[in-house]
């Protein structure tokens, strides 16, 4: 299994991801990205600390969610 990189900030996740960060942000409310494989805060002790980013894992992940979205269509 191959190790996470959380290397990428907000602003370049959404720029490498193509999405905005309120999408990156919506996509973490509805459980699509998840703390600890997509994202980590970085440094401890404050609220609201700024996020790092695992951009492949989250890319796999956008994928995944697309594939699902895509099926659920053909179904109706």
């Amino acid at each position: 299994m191959a190790q996470s990189v959380f290397a990428a900030t907000t602003k370049e996740a959404a720029t490498q991801l193509r999405v905005s960060d309120a999408t990156l942000w919506r996509l973490r409310r509805e459980g699509v990205l998840k703390a600890g494989v997509h994202y980590r805060a970085m440094g401890t002790g404050t609220a609201r600390p700024p996020l790092l980013w695992d951009v492949e894992a989250s890319d796999q992940a956008l994928a995944q969610r697309s594939r699902r979205l895509l099926a659920g269509r053909g179904q109706g």
